[in-house]
């Protein structure tokens, strides 16, 4: 059916990344959502997403917390398709349904008690947050893989998932933590890379070193890397 539309919001990929880095479900549902990709006609165009005005953010959600919400957004800004920031996540603000989910920016008003806008105006934890996604958001700009790369899904278990954005001008492999304690594994990436070097650009991990076509990655609890040779 021709319905004239070019592309949707990726509602299907919504509910399975809000499931796992809010509730701590786990991770694996994201690679099988993923791969039904085949009934779309391009699925490289379609809108990911983690909250929206309609949906409630994502820090309202049950269970949701700073760590999870960095992973949605290391994810979001990592995987196929065309990402959408909903204003205000960046901070962590809070709003389970309307009219909260709607509510004002803090900041840009006169009277406004604190500005946002401003390192001045955040938090500790805001900072932190607004630097992460500021650094991924950097990172999707320089790397093309992260772009317009084919995904790859390298290794998946309930609550790890890696996998690789390949391109002509190179290789990026993103491996995430979702587990509360400190996980290593070791997968397979023959496909994509036979040797060299890879540096994580995250500063989680150390650099990591192929042997016999295999990356072995240790990282933090709840936690992502983005690697590159």
């Amino acid at each position: 059916m021709d319905s004239g539309l070019d592309s949707l919001l990726d509602f299907p990929l919504f509910y399975p990344i809000r499931h796992a880095f809010a509730e701590g479900k786990p991770i694996d549902e994201i690679p099988k959502t993923l791969a039904k990709d085949y009934l779309y006609s391009n699925p490289e165009i379609l809108v990911t997403l983690l909250g929206s005005h309609d949906d409630g953010r994502f820090m309202s959600e049950k269970g949701a917390t700073i760590a999870g919400l960095k992973l949605a957004n290391a994810f979001v800004l990592t995987t196929r398709g065309v990402p959408q920031l909903y204003y205000g996540d960046e901070i962590a603000m809070e709003g389970g349904d309307e009219p909260t989910t709607r509510g004002d920016f803090p900041g840009g008003f006169a009277g406004d008690k604190r500005n946002a806008f401003s390192v001045g105006g955040r938090t500790k934890e805001q900072q932190e947050l607004f630097e992460y996604i500021r650094r991924l958001i950097t990172l999707r700009r320089e790397l093309e893989p992260l772009r317009t790369g084919r995904l790859v899904n390298l290794y998946v278990s309930e609550q790890q998932y890696a996998y690789a954005r390949t391109e002509r001008s190179g290789v990026v492999v993103i491996v995430i933590n979702n587990e509360n304690d400190a996980s290593t594994i070791e997968f397979d990436v023959s496909r994509i890379a036979s040797s060299g070097v890879f540096m994580d650009q995250l500063g989680v991990s150390g650099p990591v070193q192929i042997k016999d076509g295999k990356m072995r990655v240790s990282l933090p609890k709840r936690s992502a890397a983005i690697f590159v040779r």
